[in-house]
């Protein structure tokens, strides 16, 4: 995955609440932020470092969710703390010091496709002592990206159709592998009668949202007005770079 792709998807995954209590602003790294595992053996934990950065001790807390999206992208988040085994699953970590959490899988072992959880790491904010100053704190959430991939598993992307609209098209598809696909880093071909257009890059991802397909899930996609194409018999297809961690 390119670093600069990579570095945007860590970027969406990490959230920051905002609480009005005091004017410290403390800051932490996780790393790493995606990552797959397998459902048994070797290969179904990993070590998340979180490193402190800042000069005041934090203290942290760790929790697991299944994550799943609508076919427009929309996600939903359901807690899967009984998947995992987090340890610590809390943590004090000291100014410049690294934590090392133990992120192990222990769901359904047999899994006909993949399946998609994040691993949060979050920020527990101080209690500050009656009558002492008061302000502004960011609390920081991490949220790492843990893929659970079976042996073998791909993606498979399809076009349901290409359907226009008053202003452009909706693009359908379907993922009928069982593995997730990253659409971000995918391109879309539209072709017609005596015309071919791709669509790829920051121009695909702009349009795309929400990068992840899970296995079986549709997605509609609204791609914009194509300067140049054909009123009729336009027709798209994804090309799709294996997904990596």
């Amino acid at each position: 995955m390119p670093p600069r792709l990579r570095t945007s998807l860590a970027a969406a995954a990490a959230c920051a609440t905002l609480l009005a209590v005091t004017s410290a602003a403390w800051a932490y790294r996780v790393s790493p932020m995606i990552y797959d595992l397998k459902p048994v053996g070797q290969g179904s934990a990993i070590v998340v470092r979180v490193e402190n950065t800042n000069d005041k001790p934090i203290t942290i807390e760790v929790a697991a969710e299944r994550r799943t999206f609508d076919e427009n992208g929309a996600e939903s988040r359901t807690p899967a703390d009984d998947d995992f085994v987090l340890f610590p699953p809390q943590a004090v970590i000291q100014p410049g010091a690294t934590q090392a959490l133990r992120v192990q899988y222990v769901g359904p072992p047999r899994l006909p496709a993949s399946v998609m959880y994040t691993v949060t790491v979050k920020q527990i904010p101080i209690q500050l002592p009656a009558g002492g100053p008061s302000g502004v704190q960011f609390v920081f959430n991490f949220s790492t990206l843990a893929d659970v991939v079976p042996d073998g598993a791909r993606a498979q992307i399809e076009t349901v159709s290409l359907t226009p609209q008053p202003v452009g098209y909706a693009l359908r598809i379907h993922n009928s592998g069982n593995k997730y696909a990253n659409l971000a880093i995918s391109s879309v071909v539209l072709t017609g009668p005596g015309f071919t257009r791709t669509l790829e890059g920051e121009d695909w991802r702009k349009t795309l949202g929400p990068s992840w397909i899970l296995p079986g899930a549709d997605r509609v996609i609204k791609l914009p007005a194509i300067e140049g194409a054909p009123a009729a018999g336009l027709t798209a297809t994804v090309r799709l770079v294996e997904s990596k961690p």
